[in-house]
């Protein structure tokens, strides 16, 4: 939970800045796409500032395994492939550029979604 709130407080600090309209369309798909993977939150506001953090990570070098990780050990809700597929997901909404191939990349096992 530690994890989760620092990536929070990372995401507040930096104020990812993007057309409101945008934002709002690919917030409610990522959310979906996680409810989709079987993915459950209390707090869609905080999955989002999350997601959006997994790209801050990227950006500063850490590797997918190594955010997974943190992510499974932070955060005692990710079983499973479940932190996998959310860093993907996060990864594909929120910064594609992470996410290669035509159909956006390569999926964990069991990831769904763009």
């Amino acid at each position: 939970m530690r994890f989760l709130l620092v990536l929070a407080g990372a995401a507040a600090a930096i104020g990812l800045a993007a057309p409101a309209s945008a934002d709002v369309n690919n917030d409610q798909d990522f959310l979906t796409d996680l409810r989709d993977a079987g993915i459950t939150y209390q707090d869609g506001g905080n999955a989002i500032t999350i997601g959006k953090s997994v790209c801050d990570l990227l950006d500063d070098g850490q590797s997918t395994a190594e955010i997974v990780t943190q992510l499974r050990n932070q955060n005692p809700a990710f079983q499973g492939a479940s932190a996998a597929k959310f860093t993907y997901l996060s990864a594909s909404h929120y910064c594609p550029k992470y996410v290669t191939g035509e159909d956006r990349g390569p999926k964990p096992e069991g990831a769904s979604g763009n």
